[in-house]
């Protein structure tokens, strides 16, 4: 099992826990899986890889804590012969299925997108059937480190150009959380809410790949990975 591999699925640990920032948590093995826990969740002796307050875990941790949390968490499972798989996080199900090669998110994304979830909801007033939406494609994208995603993937406040293949047009957005997402007159500029039917078709698409059957994203003309920009 490789570093990337065990980041994603650490990552998921951490977005099931829907953290509160002033509370403590650690990454540790209970229950047969790895999972991000309150510290006190349990009297009894169980391995711990990581601990921290909550404001660690949602702000993102460093490359030094991710190195500790994935060089314990690899050594723990080469001693005792496991294999990690991908958990899923809906609630009511604990359903584990092999990390494949599909969509690609980065860590912050979904992390970020975990909380949406989690939340109030957003503005917009976006429907059931896009969380659901949103929920699956969580639950079966690939998530790498911010740094090594690809620069032609379309991540979170991307500025992407699609082709219409039918009607031979193009149109230029932006994929924007829903509070970012502004009513605009110019099409050239739009702000397109990722719990939106199309916001949610290119997430974690990569360039020529068609979606809806008709759309085919043309090009990346931004994305804050590529310009270094992690914040975004």
């Amino acid at each position: 099992m490789n570093e990337t591999k065990v980041r994603e699925i650490v990552s998921r640990a951490i977005a099931a826990a829907l953290l509160d920032p002033r509370k403590y948590y650690h990454i540790c093995w209970w229950e047969g899986k790895l999972q991000c826990l309150h510290v006190r969740h349990t009297k009894e002796h169980h391995p711990v890889f990581f601990a921290a307050s909550g404001y660690v875990f949602t702000d993102g941790l460093t490359v030094h804590q991710w190195r500790i949390v994935t060089d314990r968490v690899t050594e723990f499972c080469r001693t005792r012969g496991l294999k990690l798989a991908c958990t899923s996080t809906r609630r009511g199900t604990s359903q584990s299925t092999p990390c494949g090669e599909k969509l690609t998110i980065t860590e912050f994304d979904f992390i970020r997108l975990r909380k949406l979830l989690a939340g109030d909801s957003p503005s917009g007033s976006p429907s059931d059937a896009d969380l659901e939406r949103l929920q699956q494609l969580l639950e079966s994208a690939e998530t790498v480190p911010p740094e090594k995603v690809p620069a032609d993937v379309v991540t979170m406040n991307s500025q992407v150009r699609l082709k219409d293949e039918v009607a031979n047009t193009e149109m230029t957005l932006s994929l924007v959380f829903p509070a970012d997402a502004l009513r605009d007159t110019d099409f050239d500029k739009m702000n397109i809410s990722v719990l939106t039917p199309i916001g949610l078709s290119i997430l974690g698409r990569r360039v020529g790949d068609t979606v809806e059957g008709r759309i085919r994203v043309h090009d990346v003309l931004y994305q804050p990975e590529a310009a270094g920009d992690y914040h975004l």
